[in-house]
């Protein structure tokens, strides 16, 4: 079976997509973010008073904690116990990956929008994508190439800003 070119750039970002909450699982267990198990390493490495609950003061350097946290303080006393911290790194993780979800989406819609325009060499183009704002890099043939890209990606729905990152070959 032959595939196009366009058939192998979606296949490709389709893989992509899905390697990225792998790669951002490891990420955060680098970051300190607290881990499932109330008892583990991570939830006693956070406990900074060692009274057994999680303040939000020990936990505000965790980027996009803070609506999790809130969500699980089921009895709402502003600390989380061992359930709780669980709910709450599970409403994380889940906000976390929606968010790399929607930036996978994103990117495969930029490419696809990329390949489809008539007069756009862009197979050469890389297309990433963080928080809505979409990259793109490598290139193309000449400046009218490059303004046609830029006008095509910001043109695709979702897309909040676009950057340029784009050389010309001429």
């Amino acid at each position: 079976m032959r595939l196009d070119r366009t058939a192998i750039a979606i296949l490709s970002v389709t893989a992509l997509a899905w390697s990225i909450p792998f790669a951002q699982s490891a990420e955060s267990q680098q970051s300190g973010a607290i881990h499932p198990q109330a008892s583990s390493a991570g939830f006693v490495r956070l406990d900074a008073n060692r009274d057994g609950y999680l303040s939000f003061g020990e936990i505000k350097h965790i980027d996009e904690y803070h609506k999790p946290f809130l969500e699980a303080d089921a009895d709402r006393d502003g600390r989380l116990n061992g359930t709780e911290a669980i709910k709450a790194h599970q409403l994380y993780e889940r906000a976390l990956a929606a968010r790399y979800a929607a930036d996978a989406w994103i990117t495969a819609k930029v490419k696809t929008a990329l390949l489809r325009e008539k007069g756009l060499d862009s197979f050469d183009v890389s297309v990433e994508t963080f928080d809505n704002e979409v990259l793109l890099s490598g290139f193309v043939d000449d400046a009218e190439q490059k303004r046609k890209a830029l006008l095509v990606a910001s043109g695709v729905a979702g897309v909040k800003d676009v950057k340029d990152g784009l050389a010309t070959r001429k």
